[in-house]
């Protein structure tokens, strides 16, 4: 019986805490080659997910993908300047959550998370006419299985694109109801 990994989050998890592949195989008793394929590949056992998530302190269901279509959703807003948002949700004292760009970040308090995304750092995957609209919304980043069977729930496909970061993303809208739509490469 397998069950299906968070990669993103598994991955999020033991970047944050400043863990190697190797150190989350040793503190969670998995062999390293395990970790690996479990952050490629995305299939484990429960045993091998219930003990990485001990590992990292965190629930099971923490690190189980959802096995519908939709596999989880994060606010995104996007706003010309990130930097005020960021210091009044650190103020509230939200955990960063590391990407690699300045421009786009997470944020986590408790289970709840969210990202903050400049309008440039946007414009890099999207074109700005169709990002123009959304200045200071804040919009669901819905993970999903398939974007291609994703996008026909929504009335109009705005844009599909690769983004730099390698993920399948569809920005889409529905009388007035705006998404993006993200999957990552198998």
């Amino acid at each position: 019986m397998s069950t299906h990994v968070n990669r993103s989050r598994l991955t999020s998890e033991r970047r944050r805490r400043g863990w190697s592949q190797e150190h989350l195989a040793e503190a969670s008793g998995i062999s390293v080659r395990t970790v690996q394929r479990l952050e490629r590949s995305g299939a484990a056992t429960p045993a091998s997910l219930m003990a990485m998530a001990a590992a990292l302190a965190l629930p099971f269901e923490a690190l189980a993908a959802s096995t519908g279509m939709a596999r989880r959703v994060t606010p995104l807003t996007i706003l010309p300047n990130i930097a005020p948002s960021l210091a009044r949700y650190r103020s509230l004292r939200f955990a960063l959550i590391e990407t690699e760009d300045p421009g786009c970040v997470g944020l986590r308090a408790g289970p709840s998370q969210m990202i903050l995304c400049s309008t440039a750092f946007m414009a890099g995957d999207f074109q700005s006419g169709s990002l123009a609209a959304l200045e200071g919304w804040t919009i669901p980043y819905i993970w999903v299985e398939s974007v291609d069977r994703a996008k026909d729930a929504y009335a109009r496909l705005a844009e599909l694109v690769t983004t730099r970061a390698g993920t399948r993303e569809a920005l889409v809208e529905d009388a007035g109801e705006w998404a993006i739509l993200a999957e990552t490469p198998a």
